[in-house]
């Protein structure tokens, strides 16, 4: 092994550390993600009361059901925004912790316990819900985190070839050394 292997080998673990971390940090998505959560949780009670009060004013046509047009808005926005965050150069971890909040908070709504009420001698029920509701959540945030960051890569410009530049940037930086 020569020290010029070395080399390449760490410029392709700071490559793929910048796939991965990219240029903006945890900090944002981690924030975003709670967010994304909380507005998302309360989403469902928010549409609820406005289609009551609509339909309490006299309003003809408001759906009874309105959870999945509401899950479905909430994770339309969050790829956008996952999509928006890669493409600002965000990677591809921090793009699937951004993801995550907004589906946490759709799947408890949506498949999770019953919301606001915990029963106090049986919780092994309401603890399997909320298991399941995040594990999936967990794999809607890895699937539309990854799929954002590329979309949001090449949206950016990053997809056209800038990769090679960057690259060559890279070796030229490593050999005046």
């Amino acid at each position: 092994m020569t020290g010029d292997e070395d080399h390449d080998g760490s410029g392709r673990f700071a490559a793929l550390a910048r796939v991965a971390l990219g240029d903006a940090g945890f900090e944002r998505a981690a924030v975003w993600s709670a967010v994304g959560f909380a507005v998302s949780y309360v989403a469902f009670d928010a549409v609820g009361i406005a289609a009551d009060a609509a339909a309490s004013l006299g309003a003809t046509g408001v759906p009874q059901g309105l959870a999945a047009p509401v899950a479905g808005a909430l994770a339309a926005l969050t790829a956008v925004g996952v999509v928006a965050f890669a493409a600002v150069g965000g990677g591809a971890l921090p793009a699937a912790l951004l993801a995550y909040g907004p589906f946490a908070g759709i799947l408890l709504r949506t498949s999770g316990p019953e919301p606001y009420a915990i029963p106090l001698f049986d919780p092994i029920p309401v603890f399997v819900a909320l298991v399941e509701s995040l594990g999936l959540a967990v794999a809607a945030a890895v699937a539309v985190g990854v799929a954002g960051y590329a979309v949001g890569r090449v949206v950016a410009g990053i997809g056209d070839g800038a990769g090679e530049r960057d690259a060559e940037a890279t070796e030229e930086a490593t050999a005046d050394d």
